[in-house]
């Protein structure tokens, strides 16, 4: 099922930018969708021990600072537009594949799983901490940036 949702989220971003048929809404409910379903599988497989807590703390806190940031950015600084970096979208990319592991060792345990889910477990930690630090970094530099604050 978690392979299915992220085909037909793939198949959906590629249609909509192949046809031009993206909205603003679209483009608001869309990454949301994908980090509540990220967010929910890390706190679900977490609290079955399936995935260590650091990691689910790292990969939740980190989407938590971004969010709230975007909402300070947005109303302190009326920056409404945030598009996502390379760091955050390998990140993504590396959780998606750490959670579909984690979901076939448990069905199918054996050694080659193991081993490649144990990879994407030190992928998904290391893209997800840089990409959080780069969001920070991004977020810090655009508040420093815009010249008016709104009260």
């Amino acid at each position: 099922m978690v392979l299915f949702a992220g085909l037909t989220d793939w198949f959906d971003g590629f249609a909509a930018r192949r046809f031009g048929a993206s909205g603003k809404l679209g483009a608001i409910l869309d990454p949301l969708a994908d980090k509540s379903l990220l967010v929910v599988l890390f706190l679900t497989l977490g609290v079955l021990r399936f995935i260590p807590l650091w990691l689910v703390t790292l990969t939740v806190l980190r989407d938590l600072v971004i969010v709230a940031g975007a909402g300070l950015l947005r109303l302190f600084r009326d920056i409404r537009t945030f598009a996502p970096s390379l760091l955050g979208k390998v990140s993504t990319f590396f959780q998606i594949v750490f959670i579909l592991l984690v979901l076939l060792q448990a069905a199918f345990p054996n050694q080659v799983v193991r081993l490649g889910k144990d990879a994407a477990l030190i992928c998904t930690a290391v893209f997800t901490f840089l990409s959080g630090l780069g969001y920070v970094r991004l977020g810090i530099r655009l508040a420093r940036d815009t010249a008016v604050v709104r009260m």
